[in-house]
């Protein structure tokens, strides 16, 4: 019988899972934030084929009570792909969500990420375009087009022209399809002709000119906005007409792509036009538009699927607001960040600048089509520097048709002319990319070297802490041509940081071939006053004779939570009372997982209440938002050489009393857990209460909330064991997982199991929120009492709430 060394004002609950249920009583500085799409998010399925239609059918039954308005798959003729190559993306996995506007984001996604069977759930983000140009000029156009000169297309073209069979997407606002200088450059699907009928089968009906994504139609044709008409003059006017401009790539097609909308129902369908343009065999996309600061899974795998598995080279531009931060699409992997110069490559200086730029372009002053058909303007902004670059590609994919989307990019990007010394671009070095595009160089050095880190892996996981010893061991791939002694050092200006082992010899690599230094790994020490959830710049330096180049990569440091996985139970602590996840805020955390396997909570975390009206707890209230009611005065972190257990962690928080709805206490909490038997299924829970206020508490509870979702959430089943004081979870498909929640103090224990969306209509439920009024009231139930949820043994989604009562609690005791 393991039993604790605690005294008993001390809360004490045990958390477990087992394989099998036997005796277990032993055990700053960006634009605003970013607009998104209201009441619609996507998600996506985990790839188990053999269970898709289950699992989709239990995602249907789980929103059943919240009656969305409709699911639908985002890319219906994706054809399923269970057999992916490393970086490919299976589209037929990803769904849409529209809900209704009563019920908010946070619920939903807590609903979904529940089932166990998505990898993500993520609003919709909407773009925006990156500058409007100015009014169409009417002057000469002797010498406007002087970014020709500068970024070195004429002598380029003396190389390489291109041709109709390069494509280039340009996903904008539109085009004006009768310009003079674009109606013969658009390639027009001839297999599809107007006539009301989809004759090439793509289920697209008559997408002859392209397609409006945004509207819905087969009318790319530009409305008010000028911006897709400038863009698209900028990639590929026609030259040699002898009319208006020449575009970069000379001779070859683009395929207008409208993806902002005119009609009142049309909606931004960016991310959906690249898997069109992707899908209709365009070898470049430019994408002119962006927001910044919002990373997203699902965009990066749109990305990965253009690029991976569709081999296109993707461009993008970097922002048009002064300031070093990261702004997307551009700064997603496998895609060409550009921002801009003027005509003497100085940076200009109301343009975004950071570490994830690739390359830069003219972008003051550019001259292109725009407006009725013999009209052209001058454009300002990255949007108008980008579609260089893209022209650019697209004659690289005509001079190289052997390499990949990768290579292409890297081999714009290792070309390109150093600005750095120019007095006005010094302050900004590597944050510029390698420098201004050179065409002529990208077509004709085809000995360049370009090796780019694909992946890092960390002794620490996402639990890198002060004080900590990192190991990193990194994959480095040699995309252009051979490295005869490549050297690879790391780096970083942080103070807190000290690199122990910065080098990695990596000597010869073969075009195409990827090394790791697993055995030579570097070694980071990360001081002890290190800031909580500081974010640590690292950069890697390359060096083979004359060759040199950088990349950056960040990492989350000395987080307010981490993760106990020293056992077969996993379970991540947080400095805000939660166990699991940092409330609803599901990037923070691990979760709570058994051997290693899928995440088995939703939400859990301590809750004290001394009244219906004054409860304190970081979980789900009445509007679906975690409460925040706990602030940390001490950030959770391991104990150094715990003689009591194999691992230990402690904190310390403080609820928000002087506030009328805080209970009003001061908790430490600690976690312990063991390696061996027969202590290796449980991690345990202490909390240190204490009176916060001048007046004494009668009948303080506190307890646990868990909604434990195993294998999914629809078919579980709570049930408390009154032998041992213990509440508990299973799912009733697969009886041989069990988790909970034991009581191991002296106290009256108390329990309230619940049917988070329907039960019993005097039951407590969760589907219509959680407030302080049902908090308490489950917290003070007697564990006797409502003691089962689940529908009768036939399951649903469940929760519980195990602890107990504290029936007197003087000030400061």
């Amino acid at each position: 019988m393991f039993t604790p060394p605690f005294f008993n004002k001390i809360l004490c609950l045990i958390l477990f899972s087992s394989i099998c249920f036997v005796g277990l009583a032993q055990q700053s500085g960006l634009p605003a934030t970013p607009n998104t799409k209201p009441h619609t998010l996507v998600f996506k399925m985990k790839p188990d084929y053999e269970l898709l239609s289950y699992s989709l059918e239990e995602i249907k039954n789980i929103l059943a009570p919240i009656k969305p308005v409709y699911l639908k798959q985002k890319f219906p003729n994706a054809t399923p792909q269970p057999f992916l190559k490393p970086g490919e993306v299976d589209l037929a996995l990803i769904y849409e969500l529209e809900y209704s506007p009563g019920i908010t984001f946070n619920k939903v996604k807590a609903l979904l990420l529940g089932a166990g069977v998505v990898t993500y759930v993520e609003q919709l983000n909407i773009p925006e375009i990156l500058k409007m140009p100015n009014d169409p000029l009417a002057d000469s156009l002797s010498g406007t087009q002087y970014y020709l000169k500068t970024i070195k297309a004429y002598k380029a073209w003396d190389v390489q022209r291109g041709d109709s069979t390069i494509v280039i997407g340009v996903l904008d606002t539109g085009i004006n399809l009768n310009h003079e200088d674009l109606k013969n450059k658009i390639k027009y699907n001839y297999a599809d002709p107007i006539n009301g009928l989809d004759d090439d089968k793509d289920g697209y009906v008559d997408n002859f000119y392209g397609w409006d994504m945004a509207d819905n139609d087969n009318n790319p044709t530009a409305d008010v906005n000028a911006h897709g008409t400038l863009v698209s003059g900028i990639v590929a006017a026609e030259a040699n007409n002898g009319k208006g401009i020449a575009g970069v790539a000379f001779n070859c097609k683009i395929l207008p792509i409208k993806v902002f909308a005119s009609k009142a129902k049309g909606s931004f369908a960016g991310y959906e036009a690249i898997v069109y343009a992707a899908d209709h065999g365009c070898k470049v996309i430019n994408l002119s538009w962006g927001t910044p600061g919002l990373n997203s899974a699902y965009e990066q795998d749109i990305i990965n699927y253009a690029v991976i598995n569709k081999n296109v080279v993707v461009v993008a531009a970097a922002g048009n607001t002064a300031g070093d931060f990261d702004f997307y699409p551009a700064s997603y992997d496998n895609v060409i960040s550009v921002t801009s110069v003027d005509g003497s490559d100085n940076r200009v200086k109301s343009h975004t600048y950071s570490n994830k730029i690739d390359v830069v372009a003219p972008g003051a002053g550019v001259w292109s089509t725009v407006g009725s058909n013999t009209r052209y303007a001058a454009g300002h902004g990255t949007s108008f520097a980008s579609p260089q670059v893209a022209g650019a590609a697209a004659l690289l994919s005509k001079q190289f048709p052997h390499y990949t989307a990768r290579q292409i990019a890297e081999q714009l990007r290792i070309t390109a002319d150093n600005i750095y010394q120019k007095p006005a671009n010094t302050p900004f070095q590597e944050r510029l990319g390698r420098g201004r595009i050179n065409i002529f160089r990208a077509l004709t050095e085809t000995n360049a070297i370009s090796v780019r880190n694909i992946e890092n892996q960390f002794n620490k996981g996402n639990s890198l802490v002060a004080g900590d010893t990192l190991t990193i061991s990194g994959t480095f791939s040699n995309l252009l041509a051979p490295t005869a002694n490549l050297q690879v050092t790391l780096s970083c200006t942080s103070p807190y940081v000290t690199i122990l082992q910065p080098r990695f010899e990596a000597g010869s690599i073969t075009t195409a071939q990827s090394v790791t230094n697993t055995t030579q790994p570097f070694v980071v020490y990360l001081s002890p006053d290190t800031p909580l959830n500081t974010v640590l710049n690292f950069r890697y330096g390359y060096s083979d004779g004359a060759y040199t180049d950088y990349q950056y990569f960040k990492i989350a440091a000395n987080p307010d939570y981490l993760t106990i996985n020293v056992n077969t139970l996993g379970v991540t602590i947080t400095s805000k009372g939660n166990i699991g996840y940092n409330g609803l805020n599901f990037e923070q955390g691990d979760g709570v997982f058994y051997k290693k396997g899928n995440p088995i909570l939703a939400e859990g975390g301590l809750m004290v209440g001394i009244s219906p009206s004054r409860v304190s707890d970081n979980i789900r209230n009445q509007v679906m938002e975690s409460d925040n009611n706990y602030y940390q005065l001490a950030p959770v972190r391991f104990l150094p050489n715990p003689d009591f257990a194999d691992i230990a962690a402690q904190g310390v928080i403080q609820d928000s009393f002087p506030s009328a709805k805080a209970a009003g206490v001061h908790i430490s909490h600690r976690a312990y857990a063991w390696k061996d038997e027969p202590n290796h299924k449980f991690v345990l829970l202490e909390y240190k209460i204490t009176n916060n206020t001048l007046s004494p508490f009668e009948n303080l509870y506190a307890g646990m909330f868990t909604d434990w979702d195993i294998d999914g959430a629809f078919r579980n089943v709570a049930d408390w064991d009154s032998v041992h004081q213990m509440g508990y979870t299973y799912n009733v498909d697969r009886r041989n997982v069990y988790a909970g929640i034991k009581l191991l103090s002296d106290f009256t224990a108390t329990h309230y199991a619940i049917d988070n969306l329907y039960g019993p209509n005097a039951n407590i439920t969760l589907s219509d929120g959680f407030s302080d009024a049902k908090k308490y009231r489950a917290l003070a139930n007697p564990a006797h009492k409502n003691r089962k949820a689940g529908l009768n043994g036939i399951g649903n989604d469940v929760s519980a709430v195990t602890g107990a009562r504290i029936p007197y609690l003087a000030p400061g005791e």
